[in-house]
Order: structure tokens, then sequence, then C-alpha cells
């Protein structure tokens, strides 16, 4: 009997080994039926977040500042059928290629559209050419999705709420694979369009920058502002750097990561136009003469005149049209320091203008009262020079303020915001301040289209269209190997002349004579502005 035991034991468990083989078999039999796969496995939700486009800055007329092309982008759940049909038309193969031997869905760029299936979404989107871009240093660059520089950091959060992207979600097996039957499903975050909305013109701004681009290798600034309003409808800056290859711009001498526009240099004789309203302001029934004989002394220290044998006598309007500085010199003495100071302080020298947080226009450097009081600088004073720094902006800001009957206008880059590209919501309003009295302003715009009328002083004269305006030479202490003293080149004006609606503000670097090199500028984009019909 004790022999018996083992066998039956070997017996029962032989049975139950077939048993649990056959098990297994009818579970494989399942697990290959088709009707079963869904049954027989794990469900699970699969999302893909498809970016299509960024928050865009627009300009005044809701045209993209940004320089966009069309991208094609399929969703692919991967079958044989879906990628024989996506393979011939894949922008970049190679950055998809491990995704095509998957079973999961993908995300991928295509050069043409083809024809959607379940398991096969095509959408648009756009995205923003390489290279520099219109208004490039007020427009900035993101880095890792976040703005870093210029508008795209002052509203990194506005444009990034912006952002329009699509969210497809499948149903996926354990695997990840897209379940077959189950289609995919589409929901949009936000439409595309919405974002920034600033006070430039595109148009304009394109104006300037090729004009402002004939001064190269120099560096420059060019401003254009609406008159009335104070709206920055062009604000270029020269060199530009390359958002695409940062480490190349930050390795050029030129420095094109500064805007010169919103920073602070010598000013020179444009800065006569302060003198003058101030003199008009304090003496408006007078008209101040005064004999140049090629240079004049004050307390002790000699300040010459450009013309070796001066000018003769002159007149306020004569004095500024051939720039004589001892005239200027002369009728500053019989003017108040505190009269002086006050009347630019009023037209914005010496204070930021801020146009966006972190983008401001440098407040240069307003000489005071107390310094005024001292004769050498106030005799510098009156013809912009001596510690007195200013920026494009802060230039083009005053002459508007002539043009405009003595308002001085807080210049406007940023006008508000779209939700569609189609509508303007929260707008900001511009802000104003009378200046300077209504027949002040308009005897220095009298005084300013006869410099443009003479013709051995108006190389910014616009050929078809009349205007006013004032150059400047400035020193700025500073010399070339061969002793030769580096000068900004300025001029600042207004047209048309009679009714002065469009501002223009040019510097040019170390670019020497403000006639020579600073007015051709000026007048180029004028005479384009004007055959543009603006």
């Amino acid at each position: 009997m004790r022999q018996k035991q083992p066998l039956r034991l070997y017996l029962m468990m032989s049975l139950l080994f077939l048993g649990m083989i056959g098990m297994l078999l009818q579970l494989y039999r399942i697990s290959e039926s088709g009707d079963a796969v869904q049954a027989g496995v794990r469900q699970g939700k699969y999302h893909l977040q498809v970016p299509l486009a960024e928050g865009m800055v627009y300009d005044r007329f809701l045209r993209p500042l940004h320089q966009t092309e069309d991208r094609l982008l399929a969703v692919v759940s991967p079958t044989p059928e879906t990628v024989a049909a996506i393979l011939p038309k894949l922008r970049d193969k190679t950055a998809v290629s491990d995704q095509l031997k998957s079973v999961s869905p993908f995300v991928c760029e295509l050069t043409e559209t083809v024809t959607e299936t379940p398991n096969l979404r095509v959408l648009e989107g756009k995205t923003c050419r390489s290279g520099p871009q219109t208004a490039q240093h007020l427009l900035g660059y993101r880095q890792n999705g976040k703005g870093v520089a210029g508008l795209a950091a002052s509203f990194d959060s506005l444009l990034t709420g912006y952002d329009s992207a699509a969210d497809v979600m499948f149903t996926v097996d354990a695997r990840g694979a897209a379940l077959p039957g189950d289609e995919s499903s589409l929901q949009m975050n936000r439409e595309a369009g919405g974002g920034l909305v600033t006070a430039l013109d595109v148009q304009v701004q394109k104006i300037a920058e090729t004009a402002l681009r004939t001064v190269l290798p120099n560096g420059g600034a060019a401003v254009v502002l609406d008159s009335e309003c104070g709206d920055i409808l062009a604000c270029a800056s020269v060199p530009v750097y390359n958002p695409d290859d940062l480490a190349a711009s930050l390795d050029d001498p030129g420095s094109p990561f500064l805007n010169r526009a919103l920073c602070a240099y010598n000013v020179g004789s444009v800065f006569k136009l302060a003198v003058a309203a101030t003199a008009l302001e304090c003496r408006p029934n007078a008209e101040y003469c005064c004999e140049c004989e090629g240079s004049t002394e004050v307390y002790g220290q000699r300040f010459r005149c450009h013309a070796i044998a001066g000018h003769g006598l002159l007149d306020l309007r004569g004095a500024m049209t051939v720039s004589c500085n001892p005239y200027f010199i002369s009728l500053t003495q019989l003017l108040p320091a505190a009269d002086l100071h006050q009347t630019a302080r009023l037209l914005g020298f010496g204070q930021p203008i801020q146009l966006a947080q972190g983008l401001t226009a440098d407040a240069g450097r307003l000489q005071t009262a107390e310094e005024l009081g001292v004769p050498a600088e106030k005799a510098n004073f009156s013809f912009g020079q001596g510690k007195l720094l200013a920026t494009p902006l802060h230039i083009a800001a005053m002459t508007a303020c002539i043009a405009n009957g003595g308002y001085w206008t807080v210049p406007r880059l940023v006008a508000g915001e779209t939700p569609d590209g189609k509508t303007v919501t929260h707008e900001q309003e511009p802000y104003s301040r009378r200046v300077l009295k209504p027949e002040t302003a308009a005897r220095l715009r009298e005084i300013m289209t006869a410099v443009l009328a003479d013709p051995d002083h108006s190389n910014g004269a616009p050929s078809n269209v009349t205007a006013g305006g004032k150059t400047s030479t400035a020193q700025t202490g500073q010399f070339a190997p061969d002793g030769t003293e580096y000068c900004h080149a300025w001029m600042t004006g207004f047209f048309p002349a009679d009714a002065p609606k469009y501002t223009v503000t040019v510097f040019v670097e170390n670019g020497g004579s403000g006639n020579s090199t600073a007015a051709p500028v000026f007048r180029r984009i004028i005479e384009e502005m004007t055959r543009a019909g603006l």
C-alpha cells in the first residue's frame, strides 16, 4: 500500500499540469481575437499638446510685426498607411525617425498637406522666420519659451497667454498604441491671433530701417513720431543682432544688442531749439541780434565758431540757419540759468521715458540750475555741449512739441492688446501737457522751415514735400588715433512744414557732420513716407 501513494501523487500532478496548459491555450486564443483587444487590455488616454502659434505683436493697424511663415503639423497615429502617407512630405525625417518606428502617436511637420484619416490629422500653424525681425530691438526675443529682451520680456505673461495650441487626445492600449476604431479628439486651447498692439506703423518702421542701414558700419538710430499724439511710428537702431545666433552678436564689436534710440549721447546744436524756446518764452517781443566775429570769450575762456572769419550780424533765425555758437552763447547770457533749466526739464530732458516695463529711454544728463550758474558750463549748454546728454527719443519728443503747437506728449509705444487680431482692448491713452506758448512754437517752426529752405544748409531738405529741421555735429571729447575728434551726427525736424504731421529724428554715432551724414537719412525717410502716401 505504501508503494501506491507516490504513484497517485504523480498522476494528480500530471493532470493538474495538463489542465494549466489548456487554460493558457484558451487565453492565447482569446487575446488574438480582434473583438477582445479592448476588453482584454487596460485602456488609457494619450494627450499630445501641439503648439500652433505664439502670441503676436502688432502695429497700430493690426499688422503683424513678426515676419511669420505658415507651417503644417501632422498628428499621426503610426500605421503602415499613415507612415506611407506622410513619409514623402516630412520636412525633417531625421527628427522623427524614432517616432516612425514606435506605436505611440506623435507630431511632425510637413512640407505640404495630406489627406486626413481617423489616424492622421493635419493642423495649420505659424512660426517666426529665422533671422532679425522688423523692429528687432523693440520686439526682443524668447529663449526656452520665455521672453528675455524687449517687448517679449516686458509682456511675457500677456504674450504667453495668447499662445495658441491644440490638445489632441487618443485612446491607447497598454503599449501606448491607439486603439483601432477609436477616433482622436481635438480641442483648441485658444484661437491664434491674440497679442500686443503697439503704436508702430510697420510700413514706416521698414522705411526707417532701410534708410538707416546706409550709415553702416557706424551705429545709429532713427525715430518717427506722430507729432500730435506722440505715437512712436518707427524706432530703428543699427546694427541689428541676430536672435538665432546670439553668441555671434555678443562678440560683434558694433554692439548690435544696443538700442541706440534709447541710449544717451552728446547732443550738440539740435539743443539750440530748447535754448531758443527759452529766449522766446522770456522775451517774446524782442528779436536779439549779435555780431559773430568767429569767436567769443566768457570769463577768460574762448569759444570759437566753426566759421573762422565769423558770420557777421545775426538774428535768431540767421543764427539757427548757420548754427552759430557765439550767437547762442551771447543769447544765454541774457537768460537766467533757472529758466534755461526749467524749459529743458519741461521738454523732457534729464528724465527717463518709460515705454514699457523694462524698456526705458535713458534719462541722460541735464545740468542743474546751479551748474548752469557757472559761466563756462552755461556757454557749453547754449549749443548743447558740456555735460548735457540725451537720447534720440528725447530729441524727437522735443521736436514734436514744437511741431504740435507747444504740447509735449509722452512718446507712446504700447497702444493696447487684441484678443483676436481684429479688435483692440485695454487701449492706453496718450498724455500731453502744454510746455511752450503757441506763438513760441510757431516761431520755432518758421525758423526751422527757413533752415531747410537755405540751399547751403539743406542736405536734409526733401524733394517732394516741405519740412523744417535742424542738424548737429556733437563733439564727444574722444579722439581717433590720428587725433581727429569723434563727433556724433544728428538731424531732427518735421513735415509737412505748414501742418506738421510727423516728426523725424536721426542720429549717427561717430558720424561726423550732421548735415553730411544724418541729413541724407532724414531726407530719405521723409521722401519715402511721402511717396507711400503716408
